[in-house]
């Protein structure tokens, strides 16, 4: 048996998908694609009687955009602004509390967070975003980018579940933790399929069709099936932790031809600098 223990690690990185669910409205009622547009609309509206000329851009990302939600699913949303202060966030924070916004899950950038926004993770302003206000900054991510988001999501995946296999935690937690490794695990396969064939997989439907490796399909089909086999993992996560180890060292042998010939053509700039 897995015991409880404290987990507190400066490994662990900020999602930036939070792993918990926000509460549904009142009503408890599922929501329903023609709902959800209509909501979007009303939300934008307020967020711009809310922020005025502060308000950059909106984009709306996440299941519903992607047409892989299920009526449960949270409504997720980007939002930037040019400047934030504790004014803005106590906007939102109202604008949150309504009942009718309850289930928008959002995402709150400054022009200063977008300016310096670490250089991997664009591809969810980009591909399955829909755009419902103002233009996006960021440029698509480049090919060297690319490798930069499959290296740092490999290396995750594998820190958890090396640290999760070999120290005892509770094997609910486990299974939990690594529900959230696998949904990044799948998001580096599809910036995988991009890198090597120039298209991004919004649906992980798609992702499949494009996947050679059975093996990183499976990855693909833990996160679809996770509400079967929840309890299954939830009693013993070890395979779980065995398939996210396999899948990191698996990308890193599929990127590190790349990250050599980057290494070799930094070190070749530092030997002739006016090149």
């Amino acid at each position: 048996m897995r015991g409880e223990v404290k987990t507190g690690t400066s490994h662990e990185l900020p999602l930036v998908h939070p792993e918990i669910k926000l509460a549904k409205n009142k009503m408890g009622m599922d929501m329903r694609k023609a709902e959800v547009e209509t909501l979007l609309k009303s939300f934008v509206n307020k967020m711009k009687k809310t922020y005025g000329k502060n308000l950059i851009f909106i984009i709306h990302h996440g299941s519903w955009a992607t047409g892989e939600a299920n009526p449960e699913s949270d409504i997720d949303t980007l939002v930037m602004l040019e400047k934030i202060t504790k004014r803005e966030l106590d906007k939102l924070r109202g604008v949150l509390s309504q009942d009718r916004f309850k289930r928008m899950n959002v995402l709150l950038f400054s022009r200063l967070d977008m300016n310096n926004f670490v250089p991997y993770k664009r591809h969810q302003f980009h591909y399955g975003a829909k755009p419902l206000f103002g233009k996006c900054p960021l440029p698509e991510p480049t090919k060297e980018e690319m490798i930069l988001e499959m290296g740092v999501i490999a290396d995750k995946v594998g820190y958890w579940s090396k640290f999760l296999y070999t120290h005892l935690h509770l094997a609910e937690n486990v299974a939990r933790k690594m529900y959230w490794r696998f949904r990044e695990a799948t998001v580096a396969l599809k910036v995988y399929v991009q890198w090597k064939t120039g298209e991004f997989p919004t649906t992980r439907r798609r992702l499949k069709k494009l996947l050679d490796d059975p093996e990183d399909k499976q990855i693909v089909e833990i996160v679809e099936q996770w509400e079967k086999n929840k309890e299954k993992y939830e009693k013993n996560p070890d395979p779980l932790l065995i398939k996210g180890l396999n899948f990191s060292q698996r990308i890193l042998k599929k990127i590190e031809p790349a990250l050599r010939n980057k290494r070799k053509e930094g070190s070749s700039k530092l030997r002739n600098p006016l090149t």
